[in-house]
């Protein structure tokens, strides 16, 4: 067996809330749904918005060093 290492970066992925004025953050409420693929109800902590996604926030994701750019911005 073989393998390849690289260099990865650790993101911290937010999901925020897109209610006006709102700002506040989903968070994953534990629930969820299973048909084709699973998604996850997630609830804003300040507004109580609700929505769902295919993965739970917050969550991190590790990207290539490269796709970090000198602003700290990435793909």
């Amino acid at each position: 067996m073989q393998f390849r290492e690289e260099p990865v970066t650790p993101v911290y992925r937010h999901w925020m809330c897109e209610q006006v004025g709102c700002g506040g953050e989903l968070l994953c409420t534990g629930e969820g749904i299973t048909r084709l693929s699973t998604r996850w109800k997630h609830r804003c902590g300040k507004c109580g918005h609700e929505d769902w996604a295919e993965a739970t926030y917050p969550r991190v994701a590790y990207l290539p060093v490269d796709a970090i750019g000198p602003d700290d911005s990435y793909i």
